[in-house]
């Protein structure tokens, strides 16, 4: 009896074992597949959240662009605004007037001295000493 139960022992798996050690590589399997899903779902989500943002900016300047022509718009019949739109943005005048344009003369280039380093100064000296 003794010798069955050491052989009992010494057999190796048995198919319980097996089975709790096939169930916990396929739990452990599953939880690493999940990690990793959910993982992927949250860069995409932080992706689509950038994007979102992009867009509510984009949607921002162009309601900010369509009220400025609606403004344009509704000044289109007033003279004044008529007249400073031409003179400013398409170089017009009235029949008459002279156009006086100032051209200022070139502004003379001031060189900026160069910053010595450490280097440039020693090749200076060393070369000061044989031109002595």
């Amino acid at each position: 009896m003794i010798t069955d139960y050491n052989k009992k022992q010494k057999g190796g798996f048995s198919k319980r074992n097996f089975y709790f050690m096939a169930g916990g590589i396929i739990f452990v399997a599953a939880s690493g597949f999940l990690i990793l899903a959910d993982f992927n779902v949250y860069r995409d989500r932080q992706t689509l959240n950038s994007q979102l943002n992009d867009y509510k900016n984009q949607v921002q300047e162009i309601q900010n662009r369509n009220e400025d022509f609606k403004k344009r718009i509704a000044q289109e019949n007033n003279n004044d605004y008529v007249e400073r739109v031409a003179r400013e943005e398409l170089d017009l005048q009235k029949s008459g007037e002279k156009v006086v344009a100032f051209i200022m003369p070139p502004q003379p280039k001031t060189e900026v001295p160069k910053q010595k380093n450490l280097w440039d100064g020693l090749t200076a000296w060393i070369s000061g000493i044989f031109k002595k």
